[in-house]
């Protein structure tokens, strides 16, 4: 086993444990939001006029690429690997497909602030600064995002300063550099209050003027789907996923099961089941799975991997315009959700903006099930023929699109 694989291994291992750590208080606090209701949750003053209203920002699920899954806090995440990903996108044709973000996560920074009590880019990583990263990623059309956490250090082991207490400046460092989405973890908080915290940064990134997507990354602790919505564009709903089925069948049955909260902001947001590992260590069957039930739900589509050296299969099936065109549906409905537990047989169906129907079977289960009656069609995956009754492997997908 490589060091870099090691790594990662380790770092996954790490995370599955904060993961289900936080899960145990996902019930409690979703049942005191509920009873509060979301009229109670507080409002954000947007600042009429300006670009950064939320009405501007993410129409449609954010598509990009993000370097965590890939090669995670190891020495491989650098200035020079972020470029490769964008000329990726590029060269590639994803970005004309639509994937418009290339979005650093942890470890990108320094391990202190300056002593103006600003962040400070990783002087090895990132020699050059964010800013001149950003110049390079919006001369080739694209857009630059940037990771930090709503506690007091990230969640690497290592602990890099975060933004609790430092949202002001931290906004303002972001606007000057170029930014153009946060994500906003949720590590070494303190025991504040989630709302509050995550309600003074979209403040503070308002107040820059300049307009930055803003995404909550909470794992779903607190539920945001029910206070989000006006402040951020998009939450995560979920622990974070890893690069096997078992973990990514976990996050669709939480994932649907709030898809109704999904929808275009101000008014809504987007529901964040994680990034797709497409390209990573799932099976063929199981990748296409994944981005299947992402656009369907309509998801953010955030790879994270090497695009820069991604084989023709993963490359094909991250830029399927027909999936795509499902995710990014203007009229962004959510699908309705029919899962057979006993069976592992998911059933989602989307009414799209022409009037379309798309329906997607997926077996989450490790037996085989069937396509139920009604649907019929061209698979949009492989272009097979499926007919009602018709088999669906364990862990794969079927999908139509129909009149």
């Amino acid at each position: 086993m490589s060091v870099l694989t090691a790594r990662l291994h380790a770092r996954r291992a790490r995370r599955r444990a904060r993961s289900a750590r936080a899960g145990s208080a996902v019930v409690v606090v979703l049942a005191v939001l509920l009873a509060l209701g979301a009229a109670d949750a507080p409002a954000v003053a947007l600042v009429p006029g300006t670009p950064a209203d939320p009405a501007a920002l993410a129409a449609t699920p954010p598509m990009g690429v993000n370097d965590w899954n890939a090669v995670g806090c190891t020495d491989a995440f650098d200035e020079a690997w972020v470029r490769a990903q964008a000329d990726a996108l590029v060269s590639t044709g994803l970005r004309d497909a639509g994937y418009r973000y290339v979005n650093l996560d942890d470890c990108w920074a320094a391990p202190q602030r300056d002593t103006a009590g600003r962040l400070v880019p990783d002087p090895v990583r990132f020699p050059n600064g964010i800013a001149a990263l950003a110049d390079y990623v919006h001369a080739r059309g694209l857009r630059l995002g940037i990771y930090t956490s709503a506690g007091t250090l990230t969640c690497d082991a290592r602990g890099f300063p975060a933004s609790l207490g430092h949202e002001t400046t931290d906004a303002a460092s972001f606007a000057a550099w170029g930014v153009d989405y946060v994500k906003d973890d949720d590590c070494s908080t303190a025991g504040t209050d989630a709302v509050a915290r995550y309600t003074t940064m979209a403040r503070a990134l308002r107040a820059t003027g300049r307009p930055m997507v803003f995404a909550v990354c909470d794992k779903g602790s607190s539920a945001p789907w029910v206070w989000a919505p006006g402040i951020a564009q998009l939450w995560r709903t979920t622990h974070d996923v890893a690069d096997d089925w078992a973990s990514v069948a976990d996050i669709i049955r939480l994932d649907a099961a709030v898809a109704g909260r999904s929808g275009p902001p101000p008014g809504r947001g987007w529901n964040d089941p994680d990034m797709l590992e497409v390209g990573n260590g799932l099976t063929p069957a199981e990748q296409a799975s994944q981005m299947v039930v992402w656009s369907m739900l309509s998801a953010p589509l955030l790879a994270s991997t090497d695009l820069s050296r991604g084989d023709p299969a993963t490359l094909a099936l991250l830029g399927n315009r027909d999936l795509i065109a499902i995710d990014q549906d203007p009229a962004a409905r959510p699908p309705t959700v029919d899962l057979d537990e006993a069976t592992g047989r998911l059933v989602l169906r989307r009414v799209l903006a022409d009037g379309s129907l798309a329906v997607s079977v997926t077996t989450l289960g490790d037996a085989a099930v069937t396509v139920p009656a009604g649907v019929s069609g061209r698979d949009l995956v492989d272009g097979g023929r499926l007919l009602p009754g018709a088999v669906v492997a364990p862990h794969a997908s079927i999908v139509v699109r129909g009149g």
